[in-house]
This record gives structure tokens, sequence and C-alpha cells, in this order.
């Protein structure tokens, strides 16, 4: 008989008021499930405020945003559903018709809710034509989905299916109110089929499921349309947040009276004969940081490749190991980038003598963590970044599901004590306190070898750099804050270089040279 897997710690959210304050809720950057959406919505009702009115503002918004998205639509579709997404669609018809644009509706179904059926008619006298067949919507030049919105919970039925189909068949752009009809709301997996979304305008607060990787395909190009929440109405734990601001992660800029040793020592233990290549990757990555020191330690033959490559870094054999904690005051060590076999047997010993200097851990470091059991960082009392991606994170935690993502990260941050970067499309970073971010931004061409040992040298030195800053013991939320800080400087340069040698010139060598650039040009953008 197999044991039983060991139990799931449940992700307990932490109260905003005992947060650090960049924590505190954000309406630009909270993530909401449908519940506590739906929750927020029921307590602004019964202060007062009504529904049509609210309907009104949502309409009004959306309006007003399709105008600047689609300045040149002259007949617009819209696919109505029976419910009050299917009214905000018709609060948006309404003002297209009295802008003088052509408005056809289609209705699925005659049994619409009084508010959404007033709004039909009152868009029938402004002279809207309402559709049987949603093929009647051929000749328009745009698509309002507002058949569902939040709460969906099962596969799209007929006529719903049918002209989902038809319309992301039409090739006609199509404009989703709230959610793409058909997305899960929580997990950004499709309930069977989902409107293909060219634009997708988020209704008061962003839907969990909107900034899931699985949503990708589904939601296009996102906005977020304010309605005015009142404080009062806003979630009282934390929730997911997108890294839209990512500038407080970062460390501050360095003093004019600096040297290097206040700008940290970073260890990295990377390389092997077969994996040459990551040591010099992750040592680029590091260079990049703006840390002070990088020892790297690798296989003796492998001395030489690394002087060549990085003049600057200083190198040791693997065997020196045990020995240089003693000779240099690290202040955050890198582990795992192309160690190959000898993974299990360098964290062993890692992990005899290193536990009180935080770790970055990736690749191999990964895989032997997960031979030996993850359990063992908070036994060590190892406080640490974990980069997996998503064949690395099922070895590390193969008894957590993935179908939320940002759930999963948030689990396995619980489980191990450490803050977990699942990297992706949609990266999440979490921490073992139950903050979690998602960073909103990346793009295909790194998805290519040497990429991930590049990350791995950015937040390493981004960890040295912060400890010698503050000149103590780092705790989890600068942790967390310098995997923010790495992965989307990461992501924002590979982003910058795709646009400057197409996607297939972003090597992670040229990446790692281009990440002092994309950092100037992205601080010269910063909104002041």
């Amino acid at each position: 008989m197999n044991p039983l897997p060991p139990a799931i710690p449940p992700v307990t959210p932490a109260r905003r008021g005992d947060r650090d304050p960049r924590c505190q809720f954000d309406p630009a950057t909270a993530l909401v499930s449908a519940a506590q959406m739906q929750r927020l919505e029921e307590e602004i009702f019964a202060a007062g405020m009504p529904v049509a009115a609210l309907m009104e503002k949502v309409g009004l918004a959306a309006f007003a945003q399709l105008r600047q998205d689609f300045p040149h639509a002259q007949r617009i579709g819209i696919l109505c559903g029976t419910g009050h997404n299917g009214g905000d669609g018709l609060v948006v018809g309404r003002e297209l018709r009295l802008a003088q644009k052509g408005v056809k509706v289609w209705l699925g179904k005659p049994d619409l809710k009084p508010l959404t059926a007033e709004h039909a008619r009152y868009l029938r006298a402004l002279g809207a034509e309402f559709v049987e067949r949603v093929e009647a919507l051929a000749d328009c030049d745009l698509l309002i989905d507002a058949l569902f919105g939040i709460g969906l919970n099962r596969p799209l039925g007929d006529p719903w299916a049918e002209a989902v189909e038809w319309a992301n068949g039409s090739g006609i752009p199509i404009l989703s109110l709230d959610l793409p009809s058909g997305l899960n709301d929580q997990t950004g997996e499709i309930w069977g089929c989902c409107i293909r979304a060219s634009y997708t305008y988020a209704l008061g607060l962003w839907k969990r499921g909107l900034w899931q990787e699985a949503a990708l395909p589904w939601v296009g190009r996102l906005r977020r349309l304010d309605f005015g929440i009142p404080p009062w109405a806003w979630p009282e734990v934390e929730v997911p947040q997108v890294l839209l601001h990512p500038w407080p992660h970062f460390p501050p800029d360095p003093p004019l009276d600096t040297h290097k040793y206040r700008q940290g020592s970073l260890l990295l233990v990377a390389g092997s004969t077969t994996y040459a290549g990551a040591a010099v990757l992750a040592g680029l990555g590091s260079r990049a940081s703006g840390v002070g020191m990088v020892t790297l330690a690798v296989p003796a033959e492998l001395k030489g490749l690394v002087h060549s490559a990085l003049p600057e870094v200083l190198v040791h054999a693997w065997e020196g190991i045990p020995s240089l904690l003693a000779e240099k005051p690290f202040q955050a060590v890198a582990v795992g980038p192309g160690v190959g076999e000898t993974r299990r047997l360098l964290l062993e010993i890692l992990l005899q003598d290193w536990a009180g200097i935080p770790w970055v851990i990736d690749a191999d470091g990964l895989n032997a963590l997960a031979e030996i059991g993850v359990e063992r960082l908070p036994e060590h009392r190892i406080q640490a970044i974990l980069t997996p991606h998503l064949g690395e994170f099922r070895r590390l935690f193969p008894h957590l599901p993935l179908s939320d993502r940002m759930e999963a990260a948030q689990r396995a941050a619980a489980q191990s004590g450490a803050v977990v970067v699942l990297k992706g499309a949609r990266t999440v970073i979490a921490s073992p306190t139950g903050e979690c971010w998602v960073n909103p931004e990346s793009t295909p061409a790194l998805a290519r070898g040497g990429s991930g040992d590049v990350l791995t040298g950015l937040i390493g030195g981004l960890v040295a750099r912060r400890r010698a800053q503050l000149g103590q013991s780092m705790g989890i939320a600068e942790l967390l804050s310098c995997a923010c800080a790495g992965v989307w400087w990461h992501a924002q340069a590979a982003i910058h270089l795709a646009g400057e040698r197409g996607l297939t010139g972003v090597d992670p060598a040229h990446l790692a040279e281009h990440l002092p650039k994309a950092l100037r040009i992205l601080r010269q953008q910063k909104p002041t």
C-alpha cells in the first residue's frame, strides 16, 4: 500500500492590517474571486446604491473606453445574455445608438431579467435592430460579448455555444464585458467553449481568472474599468495582485559614497562539464543586477571558461565550497543552474553550513531538493526563493493540483516556507505569508534554454544587494520583493530586446547584456 501523501497546508489569507504597507489593497492591482466580487456588490447595494445606477456607471465607462479602442467602429453587434451582463451590453448599445452608430442585438433567449428587459425595450425604441439569428451580425465591424459575466459554473449549451463558435469564426473583433463568456473566473480555464476576445474590459476589479496563464488565448488586451468602489467594501483579506507597480520592489540606488563590499557579495554554485554555459549565463545575470562581488563555484575544469567570459568574477572549484563561508561574508547564495549529476551532493554540503544566508534555488538545485524533500528547507531554517518551471514544480510538489496556478504557488510557498516563483507566460510569485503577485507581461522569446539561468543570477544579485543594504538578516517580505523585481525586470528586458532583434534574437547572452539598458529605459518611462 502506498503511504498517504503529506497533508497540504491550506492558504490562510492574511489580514490586510498585518501586512507590509506595500501590500495594502489596491483596486488597480487586486485580483478577486467571483465570490469576493459578488459580496462586494451586495455590500454596495445594501448601502443604498441602486442596481440600475451601477449598471449605468458600468455601461457608460465601457462606452467611453470602447470609443478609444475602436474609434472607427460604425456597425456594432451585441451578443446579449439574459442577466445583468447582458444589461451592461445594452447600456453600451444605447450610447452607441445615441452616437449615431448602427447597432444590432442578438438575444439568445427571451426570458431577460427585468432591468435587462427594460434596457432592451428602450434600445428597440432608439432604432436598434434585434435579430433572430446570430449570423445576421456578419456585417458588423465589432461584436460586444455580453453573454455571461462572473459566476458561470458549467459548460455553455446552445444557443450560447453555437453563438460563441460563430463569433470566434467570424473574423470580427470581439469586446468582452468583464470576462470572455465561457471562461472560468477563478482558474482561467474554459467551460467547453469560450469567446476569443480581442479586448476584455474587467468591471470594477480584476477577476483572478483573467490573469491566469490558461486565459491567455482568450482574453486579448485587458482593461480595467473603475466604477468607484468605496474602501469599506474592499475585501479584508490579502488577495493576489498584478505586478503593475514594480518599482517599490527594487533595491534603492546605492549612495554616492558606496563601495563594492556595501553592494553585496553573491556565491553562485553552477555549471558542469555538460552544462558549462549555465554557469556563465547565471554569472551574466548577476553582473546585470549591480551586485558588488560575485564568486562562482564550478568544476575545476570550467575555471578557464568562466574567467574568460566573466573576468571580474572570483572563481573557485566546487571542492572549496566548505571553506568559502569562513573566508568571505556572502549575502546570498544561488544554486542549481547546470550542476547536473552532482546536484544532490552539492545541496547536502550547502545545507550543512549555509543556513544563515538567503538562497535562490533553480534547475538542478530544485531537482536535488525534490529528491531529498522540500521540507528540509524549514527544518534547516533556510529562507529561500524557489524558481521552478512547471515540470520542476510537479517534482517538488507532486500532490498539489495546478488547475489554479496562483493557488498552487501559494500552497507550495506555505508548504516549503519559501518564496515560490512559478515560471511561465504569467509567472506567479507567492510568499509563505499568503501574498501573491502575477507578472503581467512576458514574451515567447523567453522560451529557450538558458533564460532561467540568467534570471537565477539576476535574482541572486538583487538579494545580495538588498541584504547588504539592510545590514541585517532579510525577512520574507524582502525576499518576495527581490523575486518580484527580478521577474518583472527579466521579462521587460526580453520584451524590449524582442522589439529590437525579433523573437529569435533574444538568446540568453544578449538578454543578460540588455538588462541594464532595459532598466534605464523603463526608469525613464516610470510615471512620476
